[in-house]
């Protein structure tokens, strides 16, 4: 066995960097870090080839002290905490002191830096870990670091980079984040000569979000805020019919760091419960301010993770947020007929517009949240500017404030989003699945199926809310022949079937017998009774055994598509329909009603 030794400095700083550099993004995310740590309200970033070959990021920010410059690049050197303590309120981004020696020590590096009050800059250098220039320079206020050939002493490293458009993606994801983490700082960022886009850095998130992402999510945004206790929630989602087959558009941060969180990514799933189809997800960015005590950053070495110490409670006030802002929203604009000279205001934008979204502003925040915000920058909340930069529309966003969220906690949750079509007509049926509504100006069309799905859905959740769910026992009881294992499953859930109103006791080794069902289903077949029972079992296994109960009762106890209404019964589902909280989207997350906008209309007829 060889006999212990400690490492030389270059071999440590290299195991280092395996744990702080994982890739060009992650090069850039702790310059970028760096440059907002040093008080920077412009950052330009540069990269070609991905990152892979050339990483430059320049800033206007506070500069190192010629005598300092040597000491950054020292393991564990840091200006952001200087005892244990601060560990437990630290306000900065960076404070291991791990990044610029792990970079360094993989590629070759150059800073140039130089404060304010100083009358010159100092320039250093780097190969391989190994310092090859200190020499004083002219150079502007600020600090600029080139990153070249990346991990090129590190072959095997280097190997494991992808292609050069799959690491820019992750560049243009990291940078879009801080960004929107950041709106008070302008950003620009260029990829192999090309401007990807700019941010107006004039505190507006909004503004951000339709900088880098344009109208196609800009239009759907629905501002978030929320106040309770030591946390502040803000920012913006988007409406149920804009969504993502994975959770890469979920953007959090906490205290000013872009997380990741699964804590938080569930919460705000949670709140878009029925809204969304399934294995589908949202688009948001939540802000979220909380005295710095009561989270744990010091996790991980990339700084991605947290612990919260409350995290039941910031789950709830996460989940209650995004669900109030829904609420008072009214999703699926009316169908609009394309004009023949429409093209897409968007065709040009890059693909991660696609993959990720942004937050909000704060403008009053609670004692607890205020000291650490004010420690760090302060945040206004200016006139909405649309910055107009590589290709993207000049478009407007249009003007909205904090107060556009606010009442989603004070009133405005219980009355339902369609209660402007107050005043309506049916007209009738098409295809025995279909009902035709004028109201107002628009021409509502609505799946009887899915509408009685919503409308069941929220009459079986009141009940459950308020244990009185309202049952009716069965003259001849149904008999279900499901056999010795499957019978068995059921009589072991009977008291949570219980809950739900279906009473079931055992009839045999092999059978079970329903004795009463709740009253939305007595009309329900055997057939189906049998899969509604078994599903909810199925489903209950790893979830919320609850929700998908009801989901599924809503499901088997709706009319079904292809069944004749009568002019009453169809009048009756609608009034109910709309006087439901959500009359938008099904259980299922599918849309229940389609408008068509008479002006639109008019205009497929050449009457406009």
């Amino acid at each position: 066995m060889s006999p212990i030794i400690v490492l030389e400095e270059t071999i440590a700083n290299k195991i280092a960097a395996g744990e702080v550099v994982e890739r060009p993004a992650s090069v850039v995310k702790e310059l970028v870090e760096n440059s907002l740590d040093a008080g920077a309200d412009s950052i330009d970033i540069e990269i070609r080839e991905g990152g892979k070959e050339y990483i430059r990021v320049v800033d206007n920010g506070r500069g190192i002290p010629s005598d300092e410059v040597p000491l950054a690049f020292e393991r564990h050197a840091t200006s952001k905490i200087r005892s244990a303590d601060d560990l437990f309120r630290i306000v900065t981004l960076g404070f291991r002191g791990e990044a610029l020696p792990s970079i360094a020590a993989v590629s070759e590096l150059e800073m140039v830096t130089r404060p304010e009050e100083s009358p010159m800059g100092t320039l250093i250098a780097f190969s391989g870990g190994r310092r090859t220039r200190l020499e004083s320079v002219g150079a502007p206020a600020g600090t600029a670091v080139t990153v070249k050939r990346l991990f090129f002493n590190t072959p095997a490293r280097y190997k494991f980079l992808n292609q050069a458009a799959s690491e820019r993606r992750y560049v243009y994801d990291i940078v879009g984040r801080l960004a929107l983490a950041n709106p008070e700082v302008r950003f620009r960022l260029v990829s192999d000569g090309e401007e990807i886009f700019v941010t107006p850095g004039d505190g507006n998130m909004e503004a951000v979000i339709w900088s880098i992402y344009g109208s196609r999510v800009g239009k759907y945004l629905v501002p978030v805020y929320r106040e309770s206790g030591h946390v502040v929630i803000s920012g913006y989602i988007c409406r149920p019919e804009i969504h993502r087959g994975n959770r890469q558009a979920e953007t959090f941060i906490v205290n000013g760091r872009v997380v990741e969180s699964s804590l938080l990514a569930s919460a705000m799933e949670k709140g878009y419960q029925t809204m969304l189809p399934r294995r589908r997800y949202p688009i948001g960015v939540l802000t979220l301010t909380l005295d710095p005590s009561k989270i744990d950053v010091n996790v991980h070495p990339t700084k991605r993770e947290i612990r919260l110490s409350d995290s039941s409670e910031v789950y709830k006030q996460v989940l209650l947020a995004v669900k109030h802002a829904l609420e008072i929203s009214i999703p699926f604009d009316p169908w609009a007929f394309p004009g023949s000279d429409e093209t897409s205001q968007d065709a040009d934008q890059p693909g991660f517009v696609q993959e990720t979204l942004e937050p909000p502003i704060v403008k009053e925040r609670s004692a607890a949240a205020v000291s650490y915000a004010t420690s760090r920058r302060e945040t206004e909340s200016p006139t909405v500017h649309r910055h107009s930069s590589a290709g993207l529309s000049p478009e407007v966003p249009p003007r909205r404030t904090l107060s556009d969220a606010v009442p989603s906690q004070c009133g405005a949750a219980g009355t339902s989003p369609a209660r402007h079509w107050a005043s309506h007509r049916i007209i009738g049926q098409f295809q025995a699945t279909y009902i035709l509504v004028e109201a107002d100006r628009e021409l509502l069309l609505i799946d009887q199926h899915v509408a009685h799905e919503r409308i069941l859905y929220e009459g079986f959740l009141a009940e459950l809310q308020t244990s009185s769910v309202k049952t009716q026992p069965l003259l001849v009881p149904l008999h279900l022949e499901l056999g010795p294992a499957a019978a068995a499953r059921v009589i072991e859930w009977s008291r949570k079937l219980a809950e739900l109103g279906f009473e079931v006791e055992q009839f045999g080794v092999k059978d079970c017998l329903v004795r009463s069902v709740p009253v939305g289903l007595t009309s329900i077949a055997v057939k189906d009774l049998e899969e509604l029972l078994l599903g909810i079992i199925a489903a209950g296994e790893t979830s919320d055994y609850r929700h998908n109960a009801l989901v599924l009762m809503a499901c088997k106890g709706a009319v079904k598509a292809g069944e004749e209404l009568t002019p009453a019964a169809m009048q009756d589902l609608v009034d109910s329909l709309l006087s439901t909280k959500n009359p938008f989207t099904c259980p299922h997350g599918r849309p229940v009603i389609v408008r068509l906008a008479l002006d639109d209309i008019h205009r497929r007829f050449g009457r406009r």
